[in-house]
């Protein structure tokens, strides 16, 4: 398989091109061609190719982003900002901090609706612990707190829970952002 080299840009500031939609400020996107005025470049946030002026986008090496460096591209809305816009995730190798990969505004997006205090509080009462579960949607069979780890799963669109689950189940629903015409893509593409 062959790979390109590819340069690698942001947008230096909001544009709007009739017909299409605005390129907004730090948008990355990829040059697919150039010229001495400018470029046609491919952004990743609107999926559409643009001609911009040179003084309207700047080119960044992309193998200089990320938890290590003072800039990193955002996985949700493909904008190049600074670090520290990314919540600390976990400790890496070397006590590194790492960041979430998505930035502060698009992870409360993600998170959206959170269960009430009041709710939260009356289902953590009835958590199960140290006692045998079945997971509702794997059918995993475990020791609840010991053997697999069980989270309360919530709507993120309107904070209503759904019921305790294995923390697998969790993460592959919030994978799918509760979207059950993702869900029904991935069961076509897998049948």
């Amino acid at each position: 398989m062959r790979t390109m080299k590819s340069k690698f840009v942001f947008a230096k500031k909001n544009i709007n091109i009739p017909g299409k939609s605005l390129i907004e400020k730090y948008d990355v996107g990829i040059i697919e061609s150039e010229t001495n005025e400018g470029a046609s470049i491919f952004f990743i946030r609107n999926w559409q190719k643009v001609k911009l002026l040179k003084k309207d986008f700047k080119i960044f090496d992309v193998k200089k982003t990320g938890d290590a460096f003072t800039k990193k591209i955002c996985n949700i809305c493909h904008k190049l900002l600074n670090t520290n816009k990314f919540a600390k995730n976990q400790n890496g190798i070397n006590n590194r901090s790492v960041r979430r990969p998505s930035c502060g505004g698009c992870r409360k997006d993600l998170e959206g609706t959170n269960v009430s205090p009041k709710e939260k509080a009356e289902w953590l009462k009835k958590k199960p612990h140290n006692v045998p579960f079945q997971c509702p949607i794997c059918a995993k069979k475990t020791i609840a707190g010991v053997t697999s780890k069980v989270v309360l799963d919530h709507n993120h669109r309107n904070g209503k829970v759904r019921g305790w689950v294995c923390d697998s189940c969790n993460t592959g629903i919030g994978r799918f952002k509760d979207d059950i015409n993702l869900i029904r893509r991935a069961i076509k593409f897998i049948e």
